[in-house]
């Protein structure tokens, strides 16, 4: 493919995602169209059809899009890591969502991001879960494993609120608070 075509090609695959992330905001995306998406993104209906085929292939693409980004981003931090120095990591996830929010906060309208955060976690739930037996800090694997479940749910919550615009603050502000809540909770929850 030439340059110029492959340009083109990444330049309207790329017009297609944002359509569909400004469409999510002010409708569900079980009722957003290919008609809806390309009158939005100002293409043809047979660009579309050249890099999806439905509505479903687009949100597909980006869950896996969003995801790869994400375990990229962890595997270079270091996700054994993650467990020892639970504030920088969330400073650091923080700082890469700042670095779109619109795209991300438009996404947060929507399941997809749950979903990939879901998806994020399950990539790396069992070597998390290991690490965090492996400190000795927790019992047993049932008792870790709740643990798991209460940070990434609660870290999870307050991202998607902090994106949606219902919590202020900047990344650091609120990897700042959020690792005061997790480091509070590992107190208690070692006594």
């Amino acid at each position: 493919m030439p340059k110029a075509e492959y340009r083109s090609s990444i330049r309207s695959k790329n017009l297609i995602k944002k359509a569909l992330a400004k469409l999510i905001h002010t409708k569900d995306v079980s009722k957003i169209t290919v008609s809806d998406i390309i009158r939005e993104a100002d293409i043809s209906r047979g660009t579309f059809y050249a890099h999806y085929a439905d509505v479903n292939s687009v949100v597909e693409q980006i869950e896996s899009e969003e995801l790869q980004k994400i375990i990229d981003f962890v595997n270079r931090f270091g996700v054994e890591r993650v467990t020892e120095d639970v504030g920088t990591f969330i400073k650091m996830i923080c700082e890469y969502l700042s670095n779109d929010m619109e795209y991300y906060r438009m996404l947060t309208q929507s399941n997809m991001l749950d979903s990939f955060i879901w998806r994020l976690v399950n990539v790396y739930y069992d070597i998390l879960l290991e690490s965090i037996v492996s400190t000795g800090e927790h019992r047993d694997v049932d008792e870790a494993n709740l643990y798991l479940l209460y940070i990434t749910s609660a870290a999870k919550t307050v991202l998607v609120n902090w994106l949606s615009g219902e919590i202020k603050g900047t990344p650091d502000q609120i990897a700042e608070r959020l690792g005061k809540l997790i480091s509070l909770n590992q107190k208690y929850y070692d006594e």
